[in-house]
């Protein structure tokens, strides 16, 4: 298991975020927004340019992100916008030596249940370009979305039964959609997890609240000690969280030591 940060949870500066993720003790990047732009925008001279710079820091950029299928399921421009940004992910991806990059799975309206045979037929262009470009789609649980839980992932995979589906695989987001993470969505998804995003939350006075990692009600001591021990991938910190009157670096920079001192007391670091 490899430790990575998302580097805008740090800063829209590349060099500031990738100096601040290695001195932490991250070994991973993962680029979603920088320069105050989606990487799908960026131009290939500026996403080498990314890599050289990671390289300099002495990080690896383990994948980049796209907002693909972040849309409502009728919005036929939208779709076909979200093909255009996938096609683009993917030869960054491939530009990068990388092996998978991430979608979603729809605006959440009314469950997956009622709309399952339509995500699947909507996703099928997707997968058919994943299959001839030799690119893995990382479907996200995110809990906005259509698919947030593990167990509706898990539906969602045997719906569509493609090698080229995987899982990137966030705690934080199925406990927002009201579900224990760890070990009930995880065991739903784990042979199918190719990336992870670690975020803790807990309710606070009726309200779903982040929170630095190790601060909140998602057992983190168990996932990670079973990540640490049979997960090859690379564990992302997306914290979300930023403390009252600070930054969101400083979120960074607690949520990364909170992580690090769970995997210390599992013996991991």
């Amino acid at each position: 298991m490899k430790l990575g940060i998302i580097s805008d949870e740090i800063s829209q500066d590349p060099n500031h975020a990738f100096r601040v993720a290695k001195r932490l003790g991250a070994t991973q990047v993962e680029i979603r927004d920088v320069w105050g732009k989606n990487v799908c925008v960026l131009g290939d001279n500026e996403v080498l340019e990314l890599k050289k710079i990671a390289q300099t820091h002495g990080l690896e950029i383990s994948n980049i992100d796209s907002y693909a299928f972040k849309i409502y399921i009728d919005d036929k421009d939208g779709h076909a916008q979200s093909l255009r940004i996938l096609r683009r992910a993917i030869e960054l991806t491939k530009l990068l030596d990388l092996s998978f990059t991430r979608i979603f799975t729809f605006w959440w309206q009314g469950g997956l249940t009622k709309h399952l045979d339509r995500i699947a037929d909507l996703l099928s262009p997707a997968l058919d370009i994943a299959s001839d470009e030799g690119v893995v789609l990382a479907v996200e649980n995110e809990y906005s979305c259509m698919v947030g839980t593990g167990c509706e992932t898990r539906v969602l995979l045997d719906a569509v039964k493609s090698q080229w589906l995987k899982v990137l695989w966030d705690p934080g987001n199925a406990f927002f959609a009201r579900e224990n993470p760890y070990p009930d969505g995880y065991t739903q998804v784990k042979e199918n997890i190719i990336h992870v995003h670690l975020k803790d939350a807990c309710v606070e006075n009726g309200s779903f609240k982040f929170k630095p990692i190790g601060s909140g009600m998602i057992d983190y001591k168990g996932q990670l000690r079973e990540l640490a021990s049979s997960f090859r991938g690379v564990v992302s910190l997306e914290t979300h969280y930023i403390p009252p009157g600070r930054t969101r670096e400083d979120g960074t920079i607690e949520s990364f030591n909170g992580l690090l001192s769970i995997l210390s007391r599992l013996k991991y670091v």
